[in-house]
């Protein structure tokens, strides 16, 4: 009985752990123009950033949000699309655009 308990209980915590990654969209130089489309909000960042690393875990919190928001939440890694922070002009990192 306490073997099933501790699945279920750690099925619980991963869903929770990693909720708010599902909502949240990758962008990247070929899927930028569906920006175009819709409510966006999108944060610019790079792993190296720690302003960046600090704020991911409110930014997948509120990528969870988004669905009941009616807006689409996305992240691009500037250091993997960097064509992407010249066009957007991005200037400092995380930015985040609306």
């Amino acid at each position: 009985m306490w073997l099933l308990t501790a699945v279920i209980l750690s099925l619980a915590l991963s869903t929770q752990c990693f909720a708010g990654t599902r909502n949240l969209i990758a962008i990247n130089e070929e899927t930028w123009t569906d920006l175009l489309k819709g409510e966006w909000m999108v944060e610019f960042h790079a792993p190296w950033c720690p302003a960046c690393k600090d704020l991911q875990k409110a930014w997948h919190a509120f990528a969870d949000w988004s669905k009941d928001l009616n807006i689409k939440v996305a992240e691009v890694d500037v250091t993997v699309n960097p064509g992407l922070s010249g066009r957007f002009l991005v200037t400092a990192l995380p930015t985040i655009y609306q």
